[in-house]
């Protein structure tokens, strides 16, 4: 305490001396106010209250009012929030948009479950019926249009296919109820424990170099069921498991084995099918009602009459979906049953990964559905209608089911209103497999196939764009994430992709937020503006001429923009080492020494934006503050945040009493850095043994004339 009672007794004396009309070269401007201009509040700080004769309103806010279950219930249970308002306009519109989607998402479905996921169709088909049902009654974004994924459904088929090489007698049904269950499992308790925030860890480079990896896949996993190699493969086992061994596989053995009739069905389907997408890209700008033609639907449909007339399986070999087994689906499944947990074990990364890609699928759809159409967007309420669906849907065994961009933007265009029109999606889908089935077993196999390698050319599309534009931007990081997933994926597999993907995210955000950001500043001669130096010493380098700043002898100011946490404190020690060594924060470790020990007499922390400080992060800061202290350096902090929390926290780890206190408000908070240069400017002169007149910038007319002087 003798140090801060000297600092009064010089101050006091200083302002003694003071003749009112002097001024310091070294401070450049006057905090001189006028009439009722400006106000002090707590600590020092200084709150500029606008210019005089100004009038000025107050805002009152008002007591948190009290919650009720009415209100709640909307929040909670999103279906409330529509259903009162809802009538039969809203309710024709939700109809046509559902019917819309039911015309290609069942084939789309039926693909997803033969030809990538190796289940029955069924379990895509069910996927459309139940999954929209629930997401009914707990989904909060309208236009959301839920049921099976492309890269989802691979990932599943991926695992399922494994488990099958290595006991043929296990039953696919339930190796997909199981990872259905755990997916939903995963995110229903994500949202319970409002985990939604995980949604910001993965980049979307990351989803982008994963997204374009499965699209791949999906091409090379179709082409050889369209050039009916499958037949081929049991035998050749050591050529079919990452994606790389099944192109060398299909260039070893597709010229010698492939079967010409399903290959030109395949060729043929794929060639129409590319040609109506054409048409509707060209020409969809001038007819708007073109993105509603169901051009997936009318290659299914033609490839059944060609079944049914020309008797495409008796006559030319070619495989068809044939009768679609209804015995086992006519009960619910049990997915705790003892049978099924026997597999959780082995399928539980595969359900994990499901459940987390999944996500991060849907909440980018949300997303980009919510900025449209200005919705606010709960992760964590999504996080419990998607997990519920889930869990609801494993008891049918279906497919995993998660939110779709691009069916939900067409599902908004067709005029949906609310999450009605999945219910509606999923009432055709279930018309359809009561009435439709003995029609849709003549769908040829390879034709399912050509729809899901035109969806992997589709997931292909906006690649090059971003790619592009990381490339401008000079995005390096982004690019070498893409890179990394896609490889991995292609050259291994999918879960190693993701993983690799997820690893180097992961690693990213943690350097992020371990770094710190401190800087050093130095003053623009004649102006009080304060500057980051190493800012300007890069832009000398490269783009602007560096002005010349003006130091302050035997003063380092630091500023500390972010906030303190247990991950950054000790690189903040680090980075002020290699300040008072080089002077800046960006020079090399090995550089030579530029500064001495004794240039650093006073040092102010400028802690403008520490919005929070954790206990690890105050213990550190005390660490370094109380070396200094044995240094015989002053320690001032200004801009101080006015939160109680971090005043609080600076005071009980004893911070507050390692730094000098502003002689005129008995506080160690300093309103700004002009009012720290002040003090540390008596304590220089002190040590000098010079004593001159101080600028009467810190002082208002209402101060010099009161009892203090």
């Amino acid at each position: 305490m003798g140090r801060n009672e000297s600092n009064c007794n010089l101050i006091d004396k200083m302002v003694k001396q003071a003749d009112g009309g002097s001024s310091s070269t070294r401070y450049m401007t006057s905090r001189s106010t006028e009439g009722d201009g400006s106000s002090n509040d707590l600590d020092g700080q200084s709150v500029n209250s606008g210019p005089p004769g100004l009038k000025h309103s107050t805002v009152s806010f008002p007591e948190n009012e009290r919650i009720t279950l009415k209100d709640t219930i909307p929040y909670y249970l999103p279906c409330f929030s529509w259903i009162p308002s809802y009538n039969s306009k809203k309710c024709l519109s939700d109809f046509v948009a559902g019917v819309s989607l039911a015309s290609f998402q069942i084939p789309l479905a039926m693909s997803y479950a033969t030809s990538v996921a190796h289940v029955p169709p069924l379990c895509g088909l069910y996927s459309l019926v139940f999954s929209p049902a629930v997401y009914t009654l707990l989904g909060s974004v309208p236009q959301m249009i839920v049921g099976p994924e492309s890269a989802i459904s691979l990932i599943l088929g991926q695992a399922i296919e494994a488990r099958l090489s290595e006991d043929p007698k296990l039953k696919a049904i339930n190796l997909c109820l199981v990872v259905t269950f755990i997916s939903g499992l995963v995110l229903l308790t994500g949202g319970l424990l409002r985990l939604g925030f995980l949604e910001n860890v993965l980049s979307r480079a990351l989803l982008r170099g994963f997204i374009s990896g499965v699209g791949v896949v999906m091409v090379i996993t179709s082409l050889v069921v369209e050039l009916k190699l499958n037949h081929v493969t049991p035998t050749k086992q050591e050529h079919y498991h990452s994606p790389f061994e099944k192109v060398l596989f299909i260039i070893k053995y597709g010229p010698e084995n492939y079967h010409r009739p399903t290959a030109i069905l395949s060729l043929s389907a794929f060639v129409i099918l590319m040609s109506l997408r054409i048409f509707k890209k060209r020409l969809g700008s001038r007819f708007k009602w073109l993105i509603l033609l169901p051009d997936i639907l009318i290659v299914v449909a033609l490839s059944i009459i060609i079944s049914y007339k020309m008797h495409l399986k008796s006559k030319y070999g070619i495989e068809i979906i044939d009768d679609i087994p209804k015995a086992s689906f006519k009960h619910l499944k049990n997915p705790l049953s003892g049978i099924n947990l026997r597999h959780f074990k082995e399928l539980f990364s595969t359900g994990f990964m499901v459940a987390m890609l999944g996500f991060f699928e849907s909440t980018t759809a949300s997303k980009s559905l919510g900025t449209s159409y200005n919705l606010a967007i709960s992760s964590n309420r999504e996080l419990i209608a998607l997990g519920s669906m889930n869990v609801v849907g494993s008891m049918f065994a279906i497919l995993p089911a998660f939110g779709g961009y691009g069916r939900s933007k067409i599902n908004a265009y067709s005029g949906a209103r609310t999450t009605m029109s999945g219910f509606f999606m999923g009432f055709v889908t279930l018309f359809t497999i009561q009435f439709f089935l003995p029609v849709i077993r003549y769908i040829p196999v390879c034709v399912l196939s050509v729809i899901t390698t035109v969806v992997g050319l589709t997931l292909l599309e906006e690649a090059p764009h971003d790619l592009k534009f990381h490339w401008r931007c000079k995005g390096y990081s982004e690019l070498t994430i893409f890179t990394v997933t896609l490889l991995a994926t292609l050259f291994y597999s999918l879960e190693a992709g993701i993983y690799i993907g997820c690893a180097c995210s992961i690693i990213n955000v943690v350097k992020h937020s371990a770094k710190s950001r401190i800087q050093i500043l130095g003053r623009v001669p004649g102006s009080e503006t304060f500057i980051n130096a190493d800012d300007f010493q890069a832009n000398a380098a490269g783009y602007s001429v560096n002005p010349q700043l003006e130091e302050i002898e035997g003063c380092l100011i630091v500023k500390v923009a972010e906030p303190l946490t247990f991950t950054n404190a000790d690189d903040l020690k680090m980075r002020l080492h290699r300040l008072e060594k080089h002077g800046s924060a960006i020079t090399h470790p090995a550089a030579p020494r530029s500064r001495k020990k004794e240039m650093t007499e006073n040092v102010i922390f400028d802690l403008k934006g520490m919005t929070d400080i954790d206990s690890s992060a105050a213990q550190t800061l005390g660490e370094i503050l109380s070396a200094y202290n044995q240094r015989k350096v002053h320690i001032f902090l200004a801009n101080v945040p006015l939160s109680e929390k971090i005043r609080e926290r600076l005071v009980n780890s004893g911070v507050t009493e390692l730094c000098e206190k502003n002689a005129l408000t008995s506080s160690c908070y300093f309103s700004s850095i002009e009012e720290a240069l002040t003090i540390s400017d008596a304590f220089m002169q002190r040590q000098n043994g010079r004593y001159s007149s101080p600028p009467p910038s810190i002082f208002s007319n209402t101060l010099l004339n009161s009892s203090l002087v």
